[in-house]
């Protein structure tokens, strides 16, 4: 984790100029879908991190990537700019409420989320529409506190219609897929998160070195009881030593 809210974690920015002052890639990968690459380059930027858009995979990148290559005509998009933009670049059409003639629903994290929208979603999934997720995570790590996360949005739609989504995010192969591709050629990889359900996860399935942070939603006695257990626990980014 680099930041929480709009606070960057002690360290963690002086940590990867650092890493990139010694030569070592860094891709930064997240699950949040609610805002678009040039937005996470402008706050990383306002951070002391000037980074270049093709560092940075989003779950709404990736989505967009996935669709682009499926085709399409019509999307309904519950989410933020990020995903609607990520959609709309695929080559879809956004369509606008109340329609729900969609060949595809597309569901991320929606501060705005409420039962219209699930209503919407369930009429037009159970009416033959694919139903794909950005992610799904349960949980989101608030400065106040645990949030809802994009899964808890899913679970209701999945409750309602039955149907399955399909998810784009870590730990799942399409997230995982794209990050291995920026990373080609690289023959040393450890992917550092807070979430062993994801980016734990993600990165044991590849083969890679597991990282596990305590700056975000893992307390330090869940971690101690992990099994398997990640190659290495630290407080934070802040304490990696290479």
């Amino acid at each position: 984790m680099i930041y929480r809210g709009d606070e960057p974690i002690p360290g963690a920015i002086d940590k990867v100029l650092e890493l990139r002052t010694d030569g070592i890639d860094v891709v930064f990968c997240t699950n949040n879908s609610r805002s678009t690459v040039p937005q996470y380059v402008a706050k990383l930027t306002a951070l002391g991190l000037p980074i270049e858009a093709d560092s940075i995979v989003t779950s709404a990148v990736v989505t967009g990537e996935v669709l682009s290559r499926r085709g399409g005509r019509r999307a309904m998009v519950i989410g933020g700019d990020g995903l609607t933009a990520a959609v709309t670049e695929a080559g879809y059409e956004i369509v606008p409420p109340p329609d729900r003639d969609v060949d595809v629903v597309v569901v991320g994290w929606d501060l705005d989320f409420d039962f219209s929208k699930l209503r919407r979603a369930v009429q037009a999934i159970t009416g033959g529409a694919a139903f794909v997720a950005s992610n799904d995570d349960k949980t989101f790590p608030a400065p106040d506190g645990v949030w809802p996360g994009t899964g808890a949005l899913v679970a209701s739609i999945e409750t309602a219609t039955g149907v399955s989504a399909e998810v784009m995010g870590k730990p799942h192969e399409p997230m995982m897929d794209a990050v291995a591709r920026r990373m080609d050629g690289r023959n040393r990889i450890a992917i550092v998160g807070d979430r062993p359900d994801t980016d734990l996860a993600g990165g044991r399935a590849r083969g890679w070195t597991t990282i596990l942070v305590l700056s975000g939603v893992t307390t330090e006695s869940e971690a101690r009881s992990l099994d398997p257990a990640p190659d290495v626990i630290l407080g934070s980014l802040a304490d990696l030593v290479v």
